[in-house]
């Protein structure tokens, strides 16, 4: 359970310090990756698609 914890808090960690000190380009790039490999998902077999809102990260 720590670990699980330990990675959660590293997690949050670098997301506020790439928002504050790199003005989100490092998790920019990681949801661009997410957004790509959801593209290469096969659609239509469930009906279901793969959004991600990016407004939802901005204060």
């Amino acid at each position: 359970m720590r670990m699980v914890l330990f990675v959660i808090a590293v997690a949050v960690t670098f997301v506020l310090w790439d928002r504050s000190m790199n003005e989100g380009r490092y998790t920019a790039q990681v949801e661009s990756s997410f957004r790509q490999a959801a593209a290469d998902l096969p659609s239509g077999s469930y009906g279901r698609e793969i959004r991600l809102n990016r407004d939802l990260m901005k204060h």
